[in-house]
């Protein structure tokens, strides 16, 4: 009897092993930064993050903890060469959010990984300055905006579909 539990708890200790050897296969295969994961919005539905202070809001695919740093992770589903503008400035929206959420914490990078490539994208004065310029310049405009496209595809998966005057899409009755 004691020789069936021993094989029963080698056998999960090797079955602990192999699961482990294939999540660190994962993190390195998603460019998942190093630390104890701190917030999830992957596989689960991770709470909406948001600062006041700057009035945004979001919602980071992960942050990770190493040290006294908290690192943002956000997974694309597309391919880049280089790293796309609007993922810029929503990594660094994520920036300003952490640090008024947690102003006793460093947010020194974050990673933005799309399908073929990860990026490290730093939390430097220079682009913090450059979204908050576009923030209020945002929150100056009056009047409607304007459609900058002539992709259905992208009125199709927009969020103001349903209200927005310039769609390219008749929504189904």
């Amino acid at each position: 009897m004691s020789a069936f539990w021993l094989i029963l708890l080698l056998l999960s200790l090797v079955g602990m092993m192999f699961l482990a050897k294939q999540l660190r296969g994962k993190e390195k295969e998603y460019a998942i930064p190093k630390g104890k994961e701190v917030y999830e919005d992957l596989g689960t539905r991770g709470k909406i993050l948001r600062s006041l202070n700057y009035g945004l809001s979001g919602k980071p695919d992960m942050i990770k903890r190493k040290g006294n740093a908290l690192i943002p992770y956000e997974y694309k589903t597309t391919d880049a060469r280089i790293p796309r503008d609007g993922h810029i400035f929503q990594m660094i929206a994520y920036f300003l959010i952490l640090e008024d959420l947690y102003p006793m914490m460093d947010i020194p990078y974050g990673v933005l990984k799309y399908k073929n490539e990860a990026f490290r994208i730093e939390n430097i004065e220079e682009n913090r300055e450059k979204l908050l310029r576009i923030l209020r310049d945002m929150r100056t405009q009056a009047g409607e905006p304007e459609r900058n496209h002539s992709s259905s595809g992208r009125c199709f998966k927009c969020s103001y579909n349903q209200i927005c005057e310039q769609k390219l899409i008749t929504p189904k009755t």
